[in-house]
Formats: structure tokens, C-alpha cells, sequence
């Protein structure tokens, strides 16, 4: 990046027409261009954390673990969590460890969660527990299916699918209660397997109109079952509401030995290089003020894919006010702070990246004075893509330029009449299973394929041949 800087400063150097103010005002930024912090904000708080290990509270030699390093480490701290979690589990791990699945164990359920809250290990606070009786909804589901899955027997017609629904669902109540006689009411075991019997395709069928239920028609019971049905949803929705926070404590002491083993290896994650470098510029008055005053001016590309911290950073070097350490109260200093980002663009959550701060920090900086500046001239596409592409999308994202949504591509580059910008494919038979759920799962394969035999076929010689050029 570097490079290419140097490369477009020179060239405006040489221009003809270049102006003497002008060349002034380049070769000067020619001379301090290798002071310039030009890299990942990763990068640019490692810089800063190195600066000033003594006062980070950081070992001066420390290195920054690659992914499958800080992976390994985390493994580690959880395996030995682990260990003595299964000597005496708390409420959370233990309902964890009662949930079965196909796909996935409890303890990888259990490992997933460690590393997602140890990638948001900023935000310790304890989380809400709202009141929650497990065991008394319990009671009330499995007397609700019991009642309806005695209508399944009533009906005037075995093989109607709402007739065979219910008969899955008294089955489900029939092998729990004889399981019941042996150990009793398992409650944790219930939660998940109530969870599951939600999931089922049959809970879809709706059966003929025709097809009675003793004294009752298919309408009547089929709104009895969905009503059973959606407290079905609603509950798991709760206990997994209700799970969540017992989880987040019972795995503190994993998170605690990953920052130790770090520690131990005198090496940091990519996330402890943001929460260590904000801690230091917020915490620290000194330090804070020599590096608002050794770097003048900070400019941010991508910035949709900025996570909080980050922002919080930047706000904190570019205040005008240094004895401001609070983010959200903070104005930066005029001309400091040029933030360039698209929230159309913002696709990726990878570590943390969050439109909304986006949204956030566009606002923060508005309402201070700021100014919005629009980039709508798109250098890469030819005319007759871009007309597409806006006759696409401005339907679908209405709104204005300053709401933060659609802005119309205009031209730049000439038309290209070699070849054709666009191709519309057919997409051959894509329905013939109507009403399968995998529908969508089978046109994307079907557009593959077309897209793949279009290009093996020699695609736009193809084309061009059939249109006798």
C-alpha cells in the first residue's frame, strides 16, 4: 500500500499542470510518507502496545498468536475446564450435557460456546436471567400432548397425515412415560427432547377436510395442535433464553485459563491486541495525550466492518478534548478522523465486524458536525452492467443517500462492444419437486450447473459463434 501511495505521489508530482503550492504540499508528504501507520488496526494497536508494554501491563516481547495457535490454547483451557465440569457439573452444563444431536456432541455445543464468548470477552457483565419455571411448563406440555394425541386414535381415517401427526405425538408421550415408571419425571432430558419432537416435518401436516376426530372436524383439531404447537416453539425459545446465562458463568473459569495460558506463552490474540491497546489509551491521561498529538489525521477504509472496540480506539486518539475517556461523549478534532465505508458492503461478521456501529459512529459524527460525503461513481463496471445493477437493486432499497441506503452507480468507464456485460442463463426444470423444502437447496444446484456447463462450453466464443460474429 505503501508502495502504491509513493507510485500515485510521484505521478501527481510529474504532472504538467501541476501548481507550485501543489508541489509543495506533495513533496512534502513525499518526505514524511514513511511515518505514516499504513496497515490493519491489528497491526496499528500492536504497534502501539509495543510503544508502551509497561504501562499496557504487557510482556515488551510478546507475539501475536495466529488463529490455530490461540485455537490450540483454547482447547487446552477448556479440556482441562472440562475435566472437572464433568466431577460436578453446575445447572447449565448439566442440562448441556442431556441434549442429543446427530450433527454435534454436547461437548463440542460446549467448546462453541467458550470460544464465541471469548471472542466477546469485553462485554463480562453477568446476563439477565429472567424467571423461568422449567419443570411447571414441562408438566403443562406433556399434559397438552397427552390430550392430543389421544385424537389421532379417533380418526375417521388412519392414513390422514393430521391423523398420523398425532399418532407420532402420542408415541412420543407413550415411550417418555414408560420411561418415566423406571426413573422418574427427567426434566432436564425432557427440555431437549421437547425441543426436538418441535422440529418434526409431520407438525406441518394438515390432512384432509374431510377426515373427522370424533365429534370434532379437521379444523377444529388442527387449530388445537397448532395452538400446542406454538407453545412448543415458545417454550424452547425460553429455556434456551433461560440456558444461556448459566452457561456464560459456568464458563468463566475456561476464559480464565485461556488469558493464562497466554499469558504463560507471553504471546496475545487478535482481540487482545484491541482490548489492551483501548485499554491503555483510555485508562492512561499520558498516554493518551502523546499519541493524540503525534498522530494528526486517521483515515479508515472498510469501515461497515469495523467492530466496537475499534471504534472506541479511534475515537478516543482523534478527541478534542484529552481529558475525555468516555467514546460516546467524545467530538474528534476537526479534519482529524476520515472514516470511508458502505453498509451495503458490510457481508462479513468475522471477528465481531458489526454494521450497526457503522450506523452508530455515521451518526455520532453528524450530529457533531461532520460531513457526509457520497461516492457513487463506480470505476470497474461498464455502463450497461451498472444500469442493471440500479434497476435491480433501487426497487428493492428504497430510501435516501443520507438515510445510508442506495445510491445509484454512475458512469465512468466507456461501453465495452467486444463482447457482451451481461447473459441471462436458463435455468432448466428447477420445480419439478413442488412443495419439497429442499426447493431453494435444489435451484441453487441446478443455477451451478447451467453457470458450470456455460463456461465449459467456451461461454462468451460460444455465444458470439451463435450469433453468426
Amino acid at each position: 500500500m505503501k508502495l502504491r501511495l509513493r507510485e500515485e505521489i510521484e505521478r501527481a508530482r510529474n504532472a504538467k499542470d501541476i501548481t507550485p503550492e501543489r508541489s509543495e504540499r506533495l513533496a512534502k508528504a513525499l518526505s514524511q510518507l514513511e511515518l505514516a501507520r499504513i496497515g490493519t488496526i491489528h497491526a496499528f494497536c500492536g504497534d502501539l502496545l509495543r510503544e508502551r508494554p509497561v504501562e499496557a501491563g504487557i510482556d515488551p516481547l510478546f507475539e501475536v498468536a495466529a488463529e490455530d495457535q490461540a485455537a490450540d490454547l483454547m482447547d487446552r483451557a477448556f479440556d482441562t475446564w472440562f475435566e472437572n465440569a464433568l466431577s460436578k457439573p453446575s445447572e447449565g452444563v448439566r442440562r448441556i450435557l442431556r441434549r442429543r444431536s446427530k450433527s454435534k456432541q454436547s461437548r463440542d455445543v460446549l467448546r462453541t460456546a467458550a470460544g464465541n464468548l471469548a471472542e466477546h470477552r469485553d462485554f463480562p457483565t453477568a446476563w439477565r436471567r429472567d424467571p423461568f419455571n422449567r419443570n411447571s411448563e414441562i408438566d403443562g406440555l406433556i399434559r397438552r400432548l397427552t390430550e392430543l394425541g389421544e385424537l389421532g386414535a379417533k380418526a375417521s381415517s388412519l392414513q390422514d397425515y393430521l391423523a398420523k401427526n398425532l399418532i407420532e405425538i402420542k408415541r412420543f408421550v407413550d415411550e417418555n412415560a414408560a420411561l418415566e415408571t423406571v426413573r422418574g419425571r427427567d426434566y432436564d432430558g425432557l427440555e431437549f427432547a421437547l425441543a426436538d419432537l418441535a422440529r418434526r416435518w409431520s407438525w406441518g401436516w394438515k390432512g384432509s377436510k374431510k377426515t373427522t376426530f370424533g365429534n370434532l372436524s379437521r379444523d377444529q383439531v388442527l387449530a388445537q395442535r397448532n395452538l400446542v404447537k406454538s407453545d412448543l416453539d415458545a417454550f424452547s425459545k425460553r429455556s434456551n433464553v433461560n440456558l444461556a446465562p448459566l452457561l456464560q458463568e459456568a464458563l468463566q473459569p475456561a476464559l480464565a485459563s485461556y488469558q493464562e495460558l497466554k499469558a504463560r506463552s507471553g504471546c496475545v490474540d487478535f482481540l487482545d491486541l484491541l482490548i489492551k491497546a483501548r485499554d491503555l489509551v483510555r485508562d492512561n491521561r499520558a498516554v493518551r495525550g502523546d499519541f493524540q498529538n503525534r498522530f494528526t489525521h486517521y483515515f479508515v477504509d472498510e469501515f461497515q466492518d469495523t467492530d466496537p472496540i475499534q471504534a472506541e480506539i479511534l475515537f478516543l486518539l482523534a478527541a478534542d478534548d484529552p481529558a475525555q475517556n468516555d467514546w460516546l461523549n467524545i467530538s474528534p478534532y476537526p479534519g482529524k478522523l476520515f472514516l470511508v465505508g458502505d453498509p451495503k458492503q458490510s457481508i462479513y461478521r468475522f471477528r465481531r465486524a458489526d454494521v450497526a456501529i457503522y450506523q452508530q459512529v455515521r451518526q455520532m459524527l453528524l450530529s457533531r458536525g461532520a460531513v457526509p460525503l457520497y461516492l457513487n461513481t463506480s470505476f470497474r463496471s461498464p455502463p450497461s452492467l451498472q444500469s442493471f445493477v440500479n434497476a435491480a437493486f433501487a426497487p428493492n432499497m428504497a430510501g435516501t443517500a443520507a438515510a445510508g441506503r442506495y445510491v445509484p452507480l454512475e458512469n465512468w468507464r466507456p461501453e465495452i462492444t467486444s463482447q457482451p456485460t451481461i447473459i441471462a442463463l436458463p435455468v432448466p426444470r428447477p420445480y419439478n419437486d413442488r412443495g419439497n423444502k429442499y426447493r431453494q437447496i435444489r435451484y441453487r444446484g441446478v443455477s451451478a450447473r447451467s453457470n458450470g456447463r456455460f463456461c465449459r462450453l467456451g461461454g462468451e466464443r460460444k455465444w458470439l459463434e451463435g450469433r453468426g460474429k
